[in-house]
């Protein structure tokens, strides 16, 4: 699992959606959730996690794809078996691992040190809060 540390910086509700902008080292990550946790607000530090196999790459990005989060980032590890690949990768936001399949690898034709971008869909990022529990129970009871 990837667990990298942000701050929100914007919590922008939809008709249908949540947009919650995070900032990252700097750098600008983008969750889509149905609802925004009751405990979040604007200004909270907090846990962005996602799977390594919800960790897409692209060794040259496309110019349009629906994918919210792209990233660039070095190729710093591969560790490959017949049918898989784990990679490492070092971006903006962090070190971050990616699962794929060893024929995605090998048709991207990476190999470390390469450049590559990280595809990262918003739906897929969760969030935990990186604050005292005792705050998430007060601001769960003051949002009811």
């Amino acid at each position: 699992m990837n667990k990298l540390v942000g701050k929100v910086k914007e919590i922008k509700v939809m008709d249908v959606v949540t947009y919650i902008d995070v900032e990252i080292k700097g750098s600008g990550l983008r969750l889509i959730k149905f609802k925004a946790p009751k405990w979040l607000s604007v200004g909270d530090t907090v846990y962005c996690q996602f799977k390594e196999a919800s960790v897409c790459v692209s060794k040259e990005c496309p110019g349009k794809v629906s994918i919210e989060n792209r990233i660039p980032s070095t190729l710093i590890d591969v560790r490959k078996s017949e049918s898989l690949c784990e990679l490492t990768l070092e971006s903006e936001i962090g070190v971050v691992v990616s699962l794929i399949t060893t024929d995605a690898y090998e048709n991207l034709v990476l190999e470390k040190e390469c450049e590559a971008t990280i595809l990262l869909r918003g739906i897929d990022i969760t969030l935990e809060p990186l604050i005292a529990p005792a705050e998430i129970l007060s601001r769960i009871k003051d949002a009811n």
